[in-house]
């Protein structure tokens, strides 16, 4: 169980130097996750529970780089062990529990944010740390660690990330989630130091608990917001209207209905970021709603609205696998909506939604697991060809077993530059090995018409040179 104790004195930064300057120069990356600056988009996948030098559940993070062809089996590896990363590989870290990135320096080359959620710090357990790999041509020989304002037993820094322009200065911001709190580190980011943070405002309950976190413009005014979502209430904080708002204003202005996951994007092209939540396991945690899926699952969209005090419409649209269009039917437990990715598949400027069922049981595999596409369009998210991919359908790669929990992470990005969205999928249960899923990543490309299993591609431990066992996929970055 995770549980708040008393606060411990302040943590001085951990901070590891790059061997050589900053270009002042140089523009900043185009991609927020082109890690090598070589103009195509880069899947972080992270591996929390991977046994690093004997010590179990250390943690590992992997790139896999894009290409004219997609993602590649070309890597950069990276554990609490490789030279320049700070600390050092313990059990029970969870190093890559929790992955973002964003050009953080303004180099050219995006940074990727590292959680370690569970890793104790001095006699402080499972306090966690978030640190900052650098990227550049061979990215990922140092890193940062950031600072922690407050200190304390099983505080889980780190439980989730987000990296947006908060205050609309055209720098990028970094918020953290604890287990009670939020973290703002308001730009001015460089290799040898990094912001001091300060608390998110609240009003009412200080205490969000264990949040998942998304940034979206969803106002249209060229700031971001975030959003951030509990069991409860999903809580939209922004910094207001004013003409240079700061960070003193950021705070939370909008109450939605509550889940477990959230992500953002322009379903209907309106130039307006829109926002799904995902509510996959009624049963376990109560948001207060009505469930419309038999302990099935559900995800709730509202559309971007310019003059909300968030940004967000109040009209929630929910779907489910009961919903007029989804292929298939609500089974108690499915997990419909336990993973979400936003992205634009067909390149007509109206981003679809990607939706994972990883406990969906197809053809006597329980708990096999699948993708559902939902189109975006000009009216906004539709059921008019939604289709749903496993390791069943035809063209894909493998086939569904028990447990293999497909669709657990999912990713929508443009990994080969065609302007169209490709689809990463991730099984991190796939081929146990020693009492763990190996895992793997799969690719299906973006067409005109949506996502096609035709050419699709499945990267295992193999092709990476890891071990069976490694839990490849439990974390893909956001």
């Amino acid at each position: 169980m995770r549980r708040t104790t008393a606060l411990a004195a302040l943590l001085t930064t951990a901070l590891t130097p790059l061997t050589l300057p900053t270009p002042a120069s140089a523009a900043p990356a185009t991609y927020a996750d082109d890690f090598n600056g070589d103009g195509y988009r880069d899947l972080a996948v992270g591996m929390p529970e991977k046994t690093i030098d004997g010590h179990k559940r250390a943690g590992a993070v992997l790139v896999t780089f894009g290409s004219s062809g997609g993602l590649t089996s070309k890597k950069v590896y990276v554990t609490q062990n490789s030279a320049g990363v700070p600390g050092s590989a313990e059990t029970e870290d969870l190093f890559g529990s929790d992955l973002s990135s964003a050009d953080l320096d303004g180099d050219g080359y995006a940074d990727l944010l590292v959680s370690s959620e569970a890793e104790s710090i001095g006699d402080l357990s499972a306090r966690g740390s978030v640190t900052v790999l650098w990227g550049g041509a061979t990215p990922f020989r140092s890193g940062t660690e950031l600072p922690a304002a407050l200190s304390y037993d099983d505080q889980f820094f780190g439980n989730d990330t987000a990296v947006g322009d908060f205050v609309g200065d055209d720098s990028p911001d970094i918020v953290v989630a604890d287990n009670t709190s939020l973290w703002l580190y308001e730009g001015g980011f460089g290799r040898t130091s990094v912001p001091t943070p300060t608390e998110v405002h609240t009003r009412g309950n200080n205490s969000i608990g264990i949040a998942q976190l998304a940034v979206g413009n969803f106002d249209g005014d060229g700031k971001d917001e975030l959003a951030v979502t509990g069991q409860a209430a999903t809580v939209i904080y922004t910094a207001g209207k004013a003409s240079a708002p700061t960070a003193d204003d950021f705070y939370n202005r909008q109450s939605l209905g509550g889940g477990t996951k959230v992500a953002a994007g322009d379903l209907n092209g309106d130039g307006r970021d829109d926002l799904v939540i995902g509510h996959p396991n009624p049963r376990l945690y109560n948001n207060g709603l009505n469930d419309p899926s038999g302990n099935s699952g559900y995800v709730m969209v509202h559309y971007g609205a310019a003059d909300r005090a968030g940004g967000l419409a109040t009209q929630r649209h929910t779907y489910h696998q009961g919903t007029s269009g989804i292929p298939g039917g609500n089974e108690s437990d499915d997990e419909f909506g336990a993973a979400l990715s936003i992205g634009d598949v067909t390149g007509d400027g109206r981003a679809e939604l990607a939706i994972g069922v990883p406990y969906e049981s197809l053809n006597g595999a329980l708990r096999g697991g699948d993708v559902l596409l939902l189109r975006g369009a000009s009216g906004g998210l539709t059921t008019t060809g939604a289709t749903r991919f496993s390791q069943d359908t035809a063209g894909v790669p493998g086939a569904s077993e028990n447990n293999d929990v497909f669709g657990s992470q999912l990713r929508l990005a443009d990994f080969d530059k065609n302007g169209r969205a490709d689809l990463a999928v991730s099984a991190p249960y796939e081929n146990p090995y020693n009492n763990a899923g190996s895992g793997a990543v799969w690719q299906l490309h973006g067409t005109g018409s949506g996502l096609t299993a035709s050419g699709s591609e499945v990267l295992g431990p193999a092709d990476y040179g890891l071990a069976r066992g490694s839990g490849l996929g439990t974390a893909l970055n956001h």
